[in-house]
């Protein structure tokens, strides 16, 4: 290879750098106060190669389920250990966890929610709360309201919901503990008309995987595995901001939470590779006005 040549693919290989790189009509992006270049990644056990939600508890310490049983894992953050474990029912597809009044809650991906009192004791008791919706539904996101004693959970792929644009919203009521048989609220990719130009509303698929509310923005942070984005929605779950995210870094997205001052964790299934954590702390002087 001659001098020239050499140069010439130098020069290639630097300008290709700086374009973003893209999805159809999208570029990659991430909220701005939040660095990738200040992101720190751990690998994580096999037992989680199918992670599916995590929860933050307290320093050093996170709650990760994974989809193939109805096991409570307790994670280390910055090693990965997994320093302990409850069962709390039979084998099931669990999507989703969270905590609330110190009871752990779980949600199945039919819908069903399982209220888990006094975890890693030995009185631990689980209690399932069944959906109401007939035919194949499947939820991933769940989270406590912060507008009333409710649970909301996000359907994914319900029997209910015509059309990838569309995700239903349902209520689970903390005072009766019951479900509300209508939808509390329907996301819709037409929501994203403030936010999106036109073409790229038409690749958008509303298919939520995970869902946690920021502590400083009170804000919620809604993620897509399946569609790969996050979306950030106000207290009624009216989005605010959206992001194609990059598959290379987020290959499969189904676990979101933030400690207090605000760094984000975000877990990612195997996928033919390794479960990953991915933390970032949070800049707020990031925010532009």
């Amino acid at each position: 290879m001659n001098h020239i040549s050499i140069i010439s693919l130098f020069s290639f290989f630097v300008l290709s750098q700086c374009y973003p790189k893209t999805e159809g009509s999208f570029s990659y992006s991430f909220p701005d106060r939040y660095s990738l270049e200040e992101m720190e990644k751990v690998n994580l056990p096999k037992k989680l190669e199918e992670i599916s939600g995590i929860e933050w508890i307290s320093e050093n310490k996170l709650w990760a389920i994974e989809d193939e049983s109805s096991v409570i894992y307790v994670l280390n953050p910055n090693t990965a250990e997994i320093t302990t474990t409850q069962k709390f029912a039979k084998n099931a597809d669990i999507e989703e966890i969270m905590v609330y009044n110190n009871d752990a809650w779980a949600l199945k991906s039919n819908g069903d929610i399982y209220q888990i009192s006094n975890p890693f004791r030995d009185s631990m008791k689980s209690i399932m709360y069944n959906f109401p919706g007939k035919g194949k539904n499947d939820f991933e996101a769940m989270i406590k309201s912060n507008t009333g004693p409710n649970i909301w959970i996000f359907c994914k792929d319900c029997n209910s919901d015509k059309g990838n644009e569309v995700a239903s919203v349902y209520s689970f009521n903390l005072e009766s503990m019951s479900f509300d048989n209508k939808p509390k609220k329907v996301l819709n990719a037409t929501d994203l008309k403030s936010i999106l130009n036109e073409k790229e509303l038409k690749n958008i698929r509303i298919k939520p995987s995970a869902i946690a509310y920021h502590p400083i923005e009170h804000h919620f942070y809604l993620l897509s595995s399946s569609d790969n984005w996050l979306m950030v929605l106000d207290q009624q779950l009216t989005p605010k901001e959206f992001y194609k995210l990059d598959p290379a870094i987020f290959k499969q997205a189904e676990g979101i939470t933030f400690s207090p001052d605000g760094t984000l964790f975000i877990s990612n299934e195997a996928r033919g590779g390794k479960p990953t954590l991915l933390s970032f702390p949070y800049t707020p002087s990031m925010i532009k006005d």
